[in-house]
């Protein structure tokens, strides 16, 4: 990936801007074949918001990560709780 995107920004920027619209059109098809194949619906099909809080909650998630908004993120535990670790898995 780190090539490919070293190669595509070397390009013009009408190329690796079709280049990039190409691969989220791409991602969105892929995820609509494993709704399909799961047998479910996305979740925004019932509710529009939906399309929003996936990637605000990634954005909050690194920005937390880079340090920042740690009085919100202390907030969000105190409401929602801790983080539990799953033994199974921190044995790993």
């Amino acid at each position: 990936s780190v090539w490919a995107g070293h190669a595509l920004a070397q390009q013009s920027t009408l190329v690796w801007l079709a280049s990039g619209v190409g691969m989220f059109v791409i991602g969105w098809v892929i995820q609509f074949v494993g709704h399909y194949y799961e047998g479910r619906k996305p979740a925004f099909v019932d509710d529009v918001s939906g399309l929003i809080v996936g990637p605000l909650f990634v954005v909050a998630e690194l920005a937390f990560l880079l340090g920042l908004r740690q009085a919100l993120k202390h907030e969000i535990e105190a409401r929602a709780g801790g983080v539990r670790v799953n033994p199974k898995r921190a044995a790993v």
